[in-house]
């Protein structure tokens, strides 16, 4: 098969060498971390992709049309939600977002969300590619509000950038079996949650989710297959997901 995966960044290390490790022809679309802040121009960002798919082969720019379209995301703020298959299928895992994928499993997710409530969770893929209320990081931001408001105005900004803190408990760090794992990344995560007062807590990562996605491996359970001529929209139930004919 030939497959395009279109993917949030933080996945980019893992995406790279299962795709050179997979039995099938693999291309790679990264999008920006950070889109599941805002939804609306996630799911436009998508959507602009798949077309773009589509159309380079319709053009003639690509000379093969993928047998499917590899969604790297889950629910991630319903961003997925209303996207619709064109000519391609579209394979997207049934999980809330980018955490359960890190972990293996939505309900492995699901049962480390219950046991910690309140958790914020980090790994290589975030610390590499995300904003983290690092001290450094959050005193680099306080003096960029100060140089383009003053102080006062500073003072406020951060104090409304912060209020979210309160809300997490733990700082949960899923470790990686790959080559990308680095001890420093690990430390940098315990820094973080000392500086916030929130309680460390370690959990090995899995990567088998990720690893059967590449590998054409859709077991309907684990991930929605999104036949042409459907849509995908939210569930509301074990599933997260469903595909929805657009014209009944």
């Amino acid at each position: 098969m030939r497959l395009h995966v279109i993917a949030c960044r933080v996945f980019s290390r893992e995406l790279y060498a299962f795709a050179a490790q997979s039995p099938h022809i693999i291309e790679l679309t990264l999008l920006p971390q950070g889109l599941h802040d805002t939804p609306a121009i996630l799911h436009q960002m998508l959507e602009e992709e798949i077309r773009q798919v589509e159309n380079c082969y319709k053009k003639g720019i690509a000379k093969f049309l993928p047998d499917a379209i590899i969604l790297g995301y889950g629910l991630c703020s319903n961003g997925v939600v209303g996207l619709q298959a064109g000519k391609i299928p579209l394979v997207i895992p049934r999980t809330d977002d980018c955490i359960g994928i890190f972990l293996g499993s939505e309900q492995r997710y699901l049962d480390l969300f219950h046991r910690y409530n309140g958790i914020y969770w980090l790994n290589h893929g975030w610390i590499e590619h995300a904003f983290l209320p690092t001290k450094d990081q959050l005193e680099k931001k306080y003096r960029e509000y100060e140089e383009q408001y003053g102080k006062d105005n500073a003072d406020y900004l951060m104090e409304q950038d912060l209020r979210w803190i309160d809300s997490y408990r733990y700082c949960g760090y899923i470790t990686s079996k790959g080559p990308w794992e680095k001890a420093e990344y690990r430390e940098l995560a315990h820094q973080t949650a000392r500086y916030h007062g929130w309680k460390i807590v370690d959990v090995q990562g899995d990567s088998g989710m990720l690893r059967r996605l590449l590998q054409g491996v859709w077991d309907k359970e684990e991930c929605l297959v999104c036949p042409p001529g459907y849509r995908i929209e939210a569930s509301y139930d074990q599933n997260k997901i469903k595909a929805v004919a657009v014209n009944p």
